[in-house]
């Protein structure tokens, strides 16, 4: 971000080149370290006077930040949960609702907002680059850090082995995220999933909602295998393209790997586009984002 303006609108993330971000029109992207030292002069000052909505991702997020530019803005304060409510996000939110400066705070997952009492909103999604058409290399690609999954990835990998479905891994250890030792910037991530007929995706314990991976198999129509079983209740789901690991006999893998990828309709997915979901946030809040997702979701 420069010091023109671009929009009324700015998003706070741990850094703000990480994944898609440098792709993302009509919203200003920035990190918390950046936010916090646009305080420091007046230009950053009249930056933060000038946004209307802020939105702080979760991940990167120091509950002191609404402090320290509260003085220079007079915007609305979001702070999105966009990864599962572990504990660690469970005691982020129990603290900044003490504080008593955000607005209001949003989970991507329709499940743990109803079960916390946030407001929801979906994740998010803008394809960063026109992936080339070719033959693929493998069948499936797992990319991401351990948190727990590496077990159960090797286990599928022997699975596979004798079903004649290839599978390739990269998984790094560390708590770190984009700074741990091995990790893929987001371009050389997908030069992997461009090789892959398709996504391997591998759920934390009781995690549901809808992850980065579930969004690169719709928009850059890559079958997907999942081990998140709620995903059958979402409006885009159809069988010919996500495989569910736990429900689908594992024997069929191969056979459902050969098939043709459903096209889905542009209406199910357009609400994933970046535009849309800022957008969302400037809608009436009591009203129940119900549009990606069956009524049967909330029961699960």
């Amino acid at each position: 971000m420069n010091d023109n303006f671009y929009s009324n609108t700015l998003l706070v993330a741990k850094n703000a080149h990480l994944y898609f971000f440098d792709s993302l029109k009509g919203i200003d992207v920035i990190s918390g370290r950046r936010l916090v030292h646009l305080t420091k002069n007046e230009i950053g000052r009249k930056k933060l006077f000038h946004y209307q909505l802020i939105i702080f991702l979760d991940s990167g997020f120091k509950v002191n930040y609404p402090s320290v530019i509260k003085e220079f803005t007079q915007a609305k304060m979001i702070l999105f949960f966009w990864n599962h409510l572990t504990q660690k996000y469970l005691n982020l939110l129990e603290a900044s609702r003490k504080i008593g400066l955000i607005d209001s705070y949003y989970s991507f997952d329709p499940i743990e907002a109803k079960k916390y009492e946030l407001y929801h909103n979906s994740t998010f999604y803008t394809p960063c680059v026109q992936l080339p058409s070719q033959l693929p290399d493998y069948d499936l690609f797992f990319g991401g850090n351990d948190k727990g999954r590496g077990k159960f990835a090797d286990a599928i990998l022997d699975k596979c082995a004798n079903l004649d479905v290839s599978i390739l891994l990269y998984i790094i250890n560390g708590e770190k995220g984009y700074k741990n030792e091995g990790y893929l910037p987001y371009p050389k991530f997908l030069e992997f999933l461009v090789k892959s007929n398709g996504i391997l995706e591998i759920m934390q314990e009781n995690q549901t909602g809808l992850t980065l991976r579930t969004m690169e198999s719709i928009f850059f129509k890559k079958k997907l295998v999942t081990t998140n079983k709620a995903i059958k209740h979402y409006l885009f789901y159809h069988p010919d393209n996500i495989f569910i690991l736990g429900e689908d006999s594992i024997d069929n893998l191969s056979q459902f790997l050969k098939r043709d990828y459903y096209p889905i309709e542009y209406e199910k997915i357009k609400l994933f586009e970046s535009k849309n979901w800022f957008e969302r946030f400037s809608s009436v809040e009591n009203e129940l984002l119900n549009i990606e997702y069956h009524d049967s979701l909330l029961d699960y």
